[in-house]
């Protein structure tokens, strides 16, 4: 099954082609744009199912540094249960003292379109 999305560009920005249309994307950079909108999307966002989304104000800004290790497994498992998402290769979390806030550095994820990563 091919998965189809808007391109994003910076700043989650919609992108254009260069006729002004919506560029899209495909396949790996469907399921991996899928997967940053779900880490992006806090939970009570919703009004019509305030459980959906990831509960990053309740668990994990303003939390202690040791939050760090529930930040990454709520991550992980946005991740993984993003449809297309067969695996996590590698993912980096860290924690910002001043701003009290837990940040994605670095995160590849395997596909099942047989891309061995692509970066979120």
């Amino acid at each position: 099954m091919q998965r189809i999305g808007i391109a994003m560009i910076p700043h989650n920005d919609i992108g254009l082609d260069a006729s002004g249309n919506l560029a899209m994307v495909h396949n790996t950079e469907a399921v991996a744009q899928h997967a940053r909108q779900r880490l992006m999307f806090y939970k009570g966002e919703y009004f019509l199912d305030t459980n959906v989304g990831v509960d990053w104000l309740g668990m994990v800004l303003g939390q202690q540094p040791s939050a760090i290790v529930i930040a990454e497994a709520m991550a992980k498992k946005a991740i993984l249960d993003t449809p297309g998402v067969t695996g996590i290769l590698e993912l980096q979390a860290d924690f910002d003292r001043l701003s009290r806030g837990a940040f994605l550095r670095r995160c590849l994820i395997e596909t099942e379109y047989d891309d061995t990563s692509i970066p979120l």
